[in-house]
């Protein structure tokens, strides 16, 4: 009694393609997360490990703490505002991941607060990038690609950059 090879093969999947794509609350909460996470920790390392000034002063680590969070709950006001009042309409979500996706590599100049990772996390989300979002093609799938893209150099930047200038200066030199 012997079985031929199609039989003891384990049966072929025909459900449909399987969604990788996060959540959106899982990618857009991550890319938020790690940016004000890793902002914390540069932070917490300017004021306890590499200041030997005064954090209070006008220019010290306080300072840039309270200037930071203030144009970051800025940005997730906007950008979550404007997330919020399209993503249930397929035309307006695109308008809208075109617009954040535009913002978060606008936002640049002001990646110390993390607007760029606020942003391009919306983008993502209204792009299409989440299994939560309109599957978009084109000019919005790709400004959500472009945020998410922006989204993670801000990550790295702030990184890279605010302890490079740890390293080489001190915090408040």
């Amino acid at each position: 009694m012997s079985m031929s090879m199609s039989q003891t093969a384990s049966p072929s999947v025909t459900t449909a393609k399987a969604h990788r794509s996060p959540s959106a609350a899982l990618l857009v909460g991550s890319v938020i997360a790690l940016s004000a996470g890793v902002q914390i920790a540069v932070y917490a390392i300017g004021m306890f490990v590499a200041s030997d000034h005064d954090i209070h002063r006008s220019e010290g680590v306080k300072a840039s703490l309270i200037s930071s969070s203030l144009v970051a709950a800025i940005c997730l006001v906007i950008g979550f505002a404007i997330a919020l009042a399209t993503r249930t309409s397929t035309s307006r979500s695109k308008v809208a991941a075109i617009a954040l996706g535009a913002l978060s590599v606008l936002s640049i100049p002001i990646f110390w607060a993390g607007a760029p990772a606020i942003f391009g996390g919306l983008a993502a989300w209204l792009g299409g990038l989440s299994k939560d979002g309109h599957p978009h093609r084109g000019a919005a799938r790709a400004f959500g690609i472009v945020g998410l893209v922006a989204a993670v150099l801000n990550i790295v930047a702030i990184l890279v950059l605010t302890l490079g200038n740890l390293a080489t200066k001190g915090y408040g030199a």
